[in-house]
């Protein structure tokens, strides 16, 4: 895909091609119309005096004579009597001209190949060096002249000026165009970056809000409209965080009374309260991931700390290792021992978690979930189970706040841990991608 500094450049450049054949063809119209025949008068009018000095001072010596025009700066070909060809002064690049033509002139027509030269597109007739675009006279030694001006020999030097002029021009236009693009595309190469920014929820830097054009227009309109997420988010940050606080005391009340009514001998009352356990705990584990999606949001954590993989890991399968025997799953790490990590001991606590929680819930009884780390090019970390896998529209929402997906997983989970993996991994500049198969598994790769 094109740059915006590309197009421009490009664009500019095709207007130069353009402006140059235009100028080139009303040029070579305004020759056609109005110079020709006056260049054309002024070859006829040496020529004929030419003439008239050969017959009266030159004691029909040709050579001489011949020899001297060319010396003025003309170029001649001369067909005598017997149809010889001599030709003085530059050569012609096509010295062809039809026999009609030199009969022609031998009768006493003057031949106006110059005045009659047909238009060309973008054919200058004043340069085109042939032998058709002479004037033709007869000598009155029955010598056939064909002459017009030597234009290399009269103004070599005006060519190398023009050719260097116009050589500089362009050269320096093309210069001057890609510095005063590059002068209007940083701005809003700076405003990419901005948005950039805004979508990582950080501060947008060094917007061009000073200048007084339509950029700097909407600079301040970006601005503005960044100041007014933020307000709004903030907003919302506080709201989640209040009302998870105020969730979070009645619900540690609520299990701490379920766990007591639990102990009674009564089996219904048994049943009841292990229900009552069940959702204010997750009601509660809900609570605590919502305060801790909003401090992310609002403050991003420091990510300083040297993190094993592989001890984290093991750490996390051995919390989880009663959830893992009650399905009878078995796990199988294959993790560089060396493998380190610049972050945050608990995010990462976090992301290994979520991951394997979610594999738990979605493996068949007694299968495997595989751990793998890879370091080349970068640290990827795989988490592979043998379950029921997803479609594609689970696969579209997966990291979605709130978004549950198959109804096999529907019972389980609060539809916010994958969401926090995925802030998580945004955090440490990496991404997720995935895998996965209807009813064959699931692959999720975390690349830092």
């Amino acid at each position: 895909m094109k740059t915006l500094y590309t197009r421009i450049i490009l664009t500019m450049f095709f207007i130069l091609l353009v402006s140059g054949a235009i100028s080139l063809l009303i040029s070579n119209v305004a020759y056609y119309t109005w110079w020709q025949p006056s260049y054309s008068e002024k070859t006829e009018s040496v020529a004929n005096e030419a003439s008239t000095y050969f017959a009266e001072h030159t004691d029909a010596d040709e050579e001489a004579f011949y020899t001297f025009l060319a010396a003025t700066g003309y170029q001649l070909v001369v067909i005598d009597s017997t149809n010889m060809r001599s030709r003085y002064g530059g050569e012609f690049r096509d010295e062809s001209i039809p026999e009609e033509v030199i009969a022609s002139v031998r009768e006493g027509s003057a031949y106006q190949g110059m005045r009659d030269f047909p238009f060309h597109l973008f054919l200058l007739g004043l340069f085109d060096n042939e032998l058709t675009n002479t004037y033709g006279m007869t000598l009155e030694n029955g010598d056939v002249v064909f002459i017009r001006p030597d234009l290399s020999a009269q103004i070599r030097e005006l060519h190398l000026f023009v050719g260097m002029f116009f050589a500089l021009v362009t050269i320096l236009a093309f210069g001057l165009i890609a510095i005063s693009t590059r002068s209007l595309v940083r701005p809003l190469k700076t405003l990419t970056t901005a948005t950039t920014d805004v979508a990582m929820r950080q501060e947008p830097k060094h917007l061009p809000i000073e200048r007084k054009d339509e950029i700097g227009t909407l600079a301040r309109q970006f601005q503005e409209m960044t100041t007014v997420i933020n307000q709004t988010e903030a907003r919302q940050r506080r709201f989640v965080s209040n009302v998870s606080h105020e969730f979070q005391s009645p619900l540690t009340s609520l299990v701490g009374y379920a766990e007591k009514l639990a102990e009674r001998t009564d089996g219904v009352s048994n049943e009841y309260a292990r229900v009552i356990e069940q959702e204010t705990r997750r009601l509660s584990q809900l609570t605590k991931q919502l305060l801790l999606l909003s401090r992310l949001d609002e403050q991003p954590p420091s990510l300083d700390s040297d993190v094993n993989v592989l001890q984290s890991i093991s750490e996390v399968i051995q919390m989880n290792a009663f959830l893992l025997d009650q399905k009878g799953l078995a796990v199988m790490t294959d993790i560089p021992t060396d493998t380190i990590l610049k972050s945050d001991p608990v995010l990462l606590a976090q992301v290994w978690n979520n991951l394997l929680v979610n594999a738990v819930h979605a493996s068949h009884e007694g299968g495997t979930i595989r751990i793998t780390c890879s370091t080349e090019p970068r640290i990827t970390v795989s988490f592979t189970d043998e379950g029921i896998g997803m479609d594609e529209e689970t696969k579209r929402h997966l990291f979605d706040r709130f978004f549950r997906g198959d109804v096999a997983r529907s019972s389980q989970g609060t539809g916010l841990g994958l969401a926090i993996t995925s802030d998580i991994i945004a955090l440490h500049g990496g991404q997720i991608t995935l895998e996965s198969t209807k009813g064959k598994g699931t692959t999720i790769h975390l690349h830092f």
